[in-house]
């Protein structure tokens, strides 16, 4: 009898223990943007006039893995705004007009990379790294001449750019595409930015196709991929962390890199939107390459969404707005309704 009360006890103690842990792990996580309405959303120009769009939050988006860190919408170049990136500031609780090009949170929501619209020097790139919990920050200078060179070209001077930031599934790494100016659609290498220093790396890795979306994680932070080929005829090859490749995949379509990424959190599947103008999802084994299932994108005027949610799930442009889909192609959950003509560009990533 003694025995069963003290394993009773023991059971009662460590479901406590759990439930306190889960408690921590959620009381530690960033709070995440609320329903409603998101601000600033337009429907584009019509008639030289901007009209308000339709882009509304209708799920709770507190303890998932994945976060809404920003969106992008049409400006008024009038005003010398044609694009406005607004971000998600968990301690002021609202999105909040930046002056950035692009940012990207980590996974564990502590840092902010926001890669500056005004440039610094000829040839140089400005990141401010922003500290969530103290709300410091400080710029680095990135010199992409000292690995690339600038080119010359109709009397001006071409100069290497970077885009596209992405985080590696443990937070310890950030990645960049890096392209020429003349050379949009190919890229000249990737920039690793090495926490907790910041220290950037160049690798150079020739004519990866970077139309849409440039250089992706695998699901474990230890590869790299990106879409090879031209249009109409490509595949998808994988890198080592120092730019030798691992593997080709002869499949269709761009990795889609939003939400946890290209892979799922196994590593077992991998997600392209296979067919032109992005009106599928296929889905690959990652061991054979062969085809697991293909699912439907509803069409839109934006870029499409597109990653893994779980295991089981993808994050998904939807006919309703962006929601979680299943291997099925079921809807399961709508987490954004967004307007028809609505222009508005989304950028999710992942949560610890």
């Amino acid at each position: 009898m003694l025995g069963r009360s003290v394993s009773s006890l023991v059971s009662a103690l460590a479901l406590a223990l759990a439930a306190a842990a889960t408690a921590a792990s959620a009381a530690a996580s960033p709070p995440q943007p609320t329903e409603g309405p998101l601000p600033g959303v337009t429907e584009g120009r019509r008639n030289s006039e901007l009209k308000k769009g339709h882009a509304t939050i209708v799920a709770d988006l507190d303890n998932r893995p994945i976060q809404l860190t920003s969106y992008g919408t049409v400006g008024d170049p009038a005003q010398g705004d044609p694009f406005v990136l607004w971000a998600w500031q968990p301690d002021r609780r609202r999105f909040v007009k930046t002056d950035y090009e692009e940012i990207a949170v980590s996974p564990d929501g502590r840092w902010t990379v926001a890669h500056l619209e005004s440039p610094g020097e000829p040839g140089e790139d400005l990141l401010r790294i922003i500290d969530r919990t103290t709300g410091k920050s400080r710029d680095v200078a990135i010199r992409l001449t000292e690995h690339t060179p600038a080119h010359t070209e109709n009397g001006g001077i071409q100069y290497p750019q970077m885009r596209w930031p992405r985080w590696s599934p443990d937070g310890r790494k950030l990645l960049f595409t890096v392209s020429l100016a003349r050379q949009g659609d190919r890229s000249a290498g990737v920039l690793i930015l090495d926490l907790p220093r910041f220290t950037p790396r160049f690798i150079k890795i020739h004519k990866a196709l970077v139309t849409v979306g440039g250089f992706e994680w695998n699901h474990d932070g230890t590869r790299f991929l990106v879409r090879h080929g031209r249009l109409g005829s490509t595949t998808v090859r994988l890198y080592d962390l120092r730019g030798k490749a691992t593997k080709e995949y002869q499949v269709r379509g761009r990795p889609g890199g939003d939400g946890r990424g290209v892979f799922s959190p196994s590593g077992k599947r991998f997600v392209t939107a296979c067919l032109p103008l992005e009106k599928a999802a296929c889905v690959w084994d990652a061991t054979t390459g062969k085809a697991v299932t293909r699912l439907p994108i509803a069409p839109s005027g934006r870029p499409t969404t597109l990653g893994w949610y779980d295991e089981k799930h993808l994050l998904i442009s939807t006919a309703a707005g962006v929601g979680i889909v299943d291997l099925r192609g079921r809807v399961t959950e709508t987490l954004l309704k967004i307007g028809r003509r609505t222009q508005v560009y989304l950028h999710f990533g992942a949560l610890k």
